[in-house]
């Protein structure tokens, strides 16, 4: 993975200074920046998904950022932006990225997740809750959903609250690997951790 990024970079490096020094302006064909600048990009987008790869977040973030100069690859850059930032805990630029995202498609299910999971990760406990109540009700049989809502209930002492959304849990997904975890937790909310990581540990940004 390391030798293909490194033959990512140095193709770009050469593209640049074969451009740069063989092409004098008077010759260059209509057009010819266009070619360039888009096969740049398409070399950035490489890059950053070789950094993907090795999950080296921030870097592939600005790379990724660099692909977003060609049109086509914009929205896919885009995405992957977003997600690099959430990757790498860069929780602010991440929840700029998938807000404009969701603009741009307001009724994606994923996206909606992934910032009720950024809030509850920046420590916005209250939007997240708020944004997980939403989501449980308009997506009722999102198993991950609701698990998420009664994790947040739990870290912020909502033990009422918590018990009724337990209950839907149990009578909805019977199998959750969490509703003996989150019954210990309801009856003993003094043994709950300060971090929001130790209650929604096994969740993630929608891929």
């Amino acid at each position: 993975m390391i030798k293909r990024i490194l033959k990512s970079f140095i193709f770009t490096f050469l593209f640049l200074i074969f451009f740069s020094c063989s092409s004098a302006p008077s010759l260059r064909v209509p057009g010819e920046s266009a070619v360039i600048s888009k096969n740049l990009a398409i070399e950035y987008f490489n890059i950053a998904e070789g950094y993907t790869e090795l999950k080296k977040y921030d870097k592939a973030a600005e790379y990724y950022k660099k692909a977003l100069s060609d049109k086509n690859l914009y929205s896919q850059a885009y995405y992957k932006l977003a997600r690099s930032y959430a990757l790498a805990k860069n929780w602010d630029d991440a929840a700029t990225c998938y807000e404009e995202l969701l603009t741009l498609d307001p009724e994606n299910e994923e996206l909606k997740e992934s910032l009720a999971y950024i809030s509850a990760m920046k420590g916005d406990f209250d939007d997240a809750i708020s944004r997980y109540e939403t989501l449980t009700a308009q997506y009722p049989f999102n198993q991950s959903l609701l698990e998420n809502y009664i994790a947040m209930l739990i870290q912020n002492d909502f033990g009422e609250e918590a018990e009724k959304q337990l209950a839907l849990l149990k009578e909805k997904f019977p199998d959750s690997e969490k509703i003996t975890a989150y019954a210990g937790k309801i009856e003993d909310l003094t043994g709950k951790s300060d971090s929001p990581d130790s209650v929604l540990e096994n969740a993630d940004v929608k891929k």
